[in-house]
């Protein structure tokens, strides 16, 4: 009767920390989302890191939604052609940001774009901290600065 106990509870366990896994992805992470999911995620992640206004809130959603079922159109048209999916996906998206400027202010389009390329950097690398380099990147500043420091002739 213990041993059920024990099993039961491992179970339970693991079952709960899956659940809590799959659902801390954040904002773009669940390509599998209907577009008003994701539309709702990414305009909650937005309105928290951008300070977003609720009139602000209320038109990136409009915009969000409206971009999420054109990309999801784009994913059922691309039937698994990534190089056409990633072509549609770009002029999607600067539409989608040509959009969105008109209702952020400038210092927060600043931020939008610096915020979506931490995430780009973070892709795939979910144990490590926003702001480290994913794996296999090398700092290319490292490079330049050795390249200056070979360049100048030693003082000695």
């Amino acid at each position: 009767m213990r041993t059920t106990i024990k099993i039961f509870a491992l179970a339970l366990l693991f079952s709960a920390g899956h659940f809590i896994t799959l659902n801390a992805q954040p904002g773009g992470g669940n390509w599998n989302a209907d577009p008003e999911q994701r539309a709702t995620q990414q305009t909650a992640m937005m309105t928290e890191k951008l300070a977003l206004s609720e009139a602000q809130s209320t038109k990136v959603k409009e915009i969000n939604l409206k971009y999420a079922n054109k990309m999801k159109e784009a994913r059922e048209k691309s039937a698994g052609d990534r190089e056409a999916m990633r072509n549609t996906v770009g002029t999607i998206r600067q539409e989608q940001d040509a959009e969105l400027q008109t209702v952020l202010t400038e210092d927060q389009w600043k931020q939008w774009v610096t915020t979506r390329e931490e995430m780009r950097g973070n892709r795939g690398n979910s144990d490590k901290p926003a702001g480290d380099k994913p794996a296999g990147k090398k700092d290319k500043s490292k490079k330049k600065d050795k390249q200056k420091k070979s360049d100048t002739p030693n003082e000695q």
